[in-house]
């Protein structure tokens, strides 16, 4: 079978023999898991052994944990669970994309970046669903988005995923963290994009070591071109503990006073513990048609500059209850569209009258003193 120029082949009941693989030359093989006479690890640890160049995906028809992990320590890249169709398409998709960065020498930059809410409410979950998603949209290489938002813990429901496995299990277990390891916790819920949610259920020993973060995030970089985390809120131990891990880090805000004065509160102590001012990125969300406010103000108060501008769209919530993310033709999809190129260092044209958003008055000083 071929797709695209690629050489595949399927392992059913009876194991494709290590002289027969040599002499096909397979960029993918797949392994029925059902038991057979040799163990699913060895017949795994055989075929790489055979070629390490190629890859194992691994078709069962439970959700076996332990199985999925022991397979993807053996070496498998891909657990494809039933029914195959779409899961197997977007399998063989990640290869063909894999295998051009291969043969071109493209390999991931490794950037990781941060959204955090100045207060509860202030939508930086949405924001790092969305940008996200379009990073997976236009991006070549593959994007992850991980949840340490503790507290809600959104991302999964947003992005319904379907890993039982959590950034928890991801910390818990550094000691085991290879790329193979991180392959059976991450959600593929599309093409180029991997999803670690945050435990479903909180606890009392639900917590991060620093360590434990930075040695996560570290083999993060070196896994994804983009990797997009969710801080949850306020200046929390695990920002604290990323600060370092950080290329960026985006303080999302409405442009209530209460959450200015948070996100000046945040922007000062990140400041204070080290963080370097330009990689700091404010985000206007939640903005209606007139505010007022000038948006000179806001970056004079903060002291960083607007990076972006989201409207309050009603089309968020029709979306979420439909349970899917907005579509990137409406109108706040468009402006996470361009947010995201900016990210990307994709120079935009600044809009005529950016310093007087639709027709801002001037501001109380409330949040300027505070």
């Amino acid at each position: 079978m071929h797709f695209s120029g690629i050489r595949i082949a399927l392992e059913q009941a009876h194991p494709v023999e290590t002289l027969q693989l040599r002499r096909l030359d397979l960029d993918f093989l797949l392994i029925d898991a059902s038991p057979g006479g040799e163990s699913l690890e060895d017949r795994i640890r055989r075929a790489k052994a055979t070629s390490p160049r190629m890859q194992v995906a691994v078709i069962d028809r439970t959700l076996n944990a332990p199985m999925i992990l022991g397979a993807l320590r053996a070496g498998a890249e891909e657990f494809i669970p039933f029914p195959i169709g779409d899961k197997l398409h977007q399998a063989l998709g990640r290869l063909a994309a894999q295998v051009a960065n291969r043969d071109s020498g493209n390999q991931p930059t490794g950037k990781v970046v941060g959204f955090v809410s100045a207060q509860g409410g202030c939508g930086a979950t949405t924001v790092a669903c969305h940008v996200a998603a379009e990073f997976e949209r236009t991006r070549q290489h593959r994007t992850l988005l991980a949840d340490l938002d503790l507290e809600s813990g959104l991302v999964g429901f947003l992005m319904k995923t379907s890993t039982p496995f959590s950034v928890l299990d991801a910390a818990r277990n550094l000691d085991k963290l290879d790329q193979s390891y991180w392959k059976g916790l991450v959600s593929d819920t599309m093409s180029r994009l991997d999803v670690l949610p945050a435990p479903g259920r909180r606890t009392a020993s639900d917590a991060f070591t620093p360590a434990q973060l930075q040695g996560v995030f570290r083999l993060v970089r070196s896994l994804y071109g983009m990797a997009i985390v969710d801080l949850g809120r306020t200046l929390n131990s695990n920002v604290v503990a990323l600060l370092d891990d950080l290329d960026e880090l985006y303080v999302v805000t409405t442009p209530s006073i209460t959450a200015l004065f948070q996100a000046k509160r945040f922007i000062e102590e990140a400041l204070a513990a080290g963080f370097p001012r330009p990689q700091l990125r404010l985000v206007l969300n939640g903005v209606p048609e007139r505010l007022d406010f000038r948006a000179e103000e806001v970056e004079d108060s903060l002291g960083v500059p607007v990076f972006a501008v989201l409207s309050a769209r009603p089309e968020v919530e029709l979306a979420y209850r439909e349970g899917k993310l907005l579509l990137p033709s409406s109108p706040l999809g468009i402006q996470i569209s361009e947010m995201a190129k900016k990210m990307t260092g994709v120079r935009q044209e600044k809009p005529k009258g950016l310093g007087a958003w639709f027709g801002l008055k001037k501001a109380q000083a409330g949040f300027q003193s505070a």
